[in-house]
């Protein structure tokens, strides 16, 4: 059994420290303020997937349990229908949390995970991304190098991130035009409406951060265990795991935080 330090958490992100045992990684804290306990490493290639060498170098290769088995199921379960094509992974988190301030403002608590586009070449052939190409609203790569994003395949992609079994996606963050082409594939396609309305909810170009032309961004929920333990979500809460139940839990650690006199103490996120 590990100890762990941490923790009865509150809806505006603060924690008080004690101790309680866990075998499993923890998620502290928000996406982009907090820290990651007993955080797993997603090995650098795998099943359907690789990690080319400039984020293997940076080791930004660690996220929670879910996130990691999140990746492996996806790649695994996309292997078989894209012909040899692996998905790249770049960036999760660094083995405490943070990813490296040159590098990114979240990425900080496990819960986040860079991953390229699919592409096609100029010839109109699948292509396995070699670096990250910025892409205009043509969904064309705008170094000159006839490559575009692969729609189908990174449907497929997302398909498989917001149905996943392993782990609940928060957002997936990514370039409005891109994602717009993605639902209207999905509509067009004849996937259920409710699979493309979810995409629809889930895709999101940020307002405060890059615009995600260049990769694909994927948050993670905490998971029930993680923020009784301190773990914070920001954002819609729809497709939590346990929405109900967290809400419930959120109000009645409120409820008494409030009652007591205000103190800051170390691991508080604002």
């Amino acid at each position: 059994m590990r100890w762990l330090p941490i923790v009865l958490a509150c809806a505006s992100g603060c924690a008080e420290l004690g101790v309680v045992g866990d075998g499993t990684s923890v998620s502290v804290g928000r996406a982009s303020r907090g820290y990651l306990i007993d955080g797993v490493r997603l090995p650098d290639r795998g099943d359907g997937y690789v990690t080319r060498e400039r984020w293997v170098v940076r080791n930004n290769r660690f996220g929670t349990d879910e996130a990691v088995d999140l990746v492996v199921g996806v790649a695994r379960r996309l292997a078989p229908k894209n012909g040899g094509v692996r998905l790249v992974v770049g960036d999760l988190s660094g083995p405490g949390g943070g990813g490296g301030g040159e590098f990114h403002r979240s990425h900080q608590s496990g819960r986040d995970i860079d991953l390229l586009y699919y592409m096609r070449s100029d010839a109109g052939k699948p292509f396995e991304a070699d670096a990250m190409h910025v892409f205009d609203d043509k969904l064309q790569a705008r170094d000159g190098s006839g490559l575009s994003v692969d729609v189908a395949r990174t449907w497929q992609l997302v398909k498989q991130l917001i149905t996943a079994r392993e782990a609940a996606v928060q957002y997936v963050f990514m370039y409005e035009p891109i994602a717009k082409r993605l639902v209207e594939y999905a509509h067009d396609s004849g996937e259920p409406d409710e699979l493309v309305e979810r995409a629809r909810r889930t895709l999101h170009q940020p307002g405060d951060s890059a615009r995600h032309d260049d990769h694909l961004h994927v948050r993670v929920y905490c998971s029930a265990a993680d923020r009784r333990l301190g773990c914070v979500d920001l954002g819609p809460l729809d497709f939590a795991p346990d929405e109900a139940v967290a809400r419930q839990e959120l109000d009645e650690v409120s409820r008494e935080l409030s009652a007591r006199p205000h103190r800051m103490d170390r691991g508080c996120w604002r």
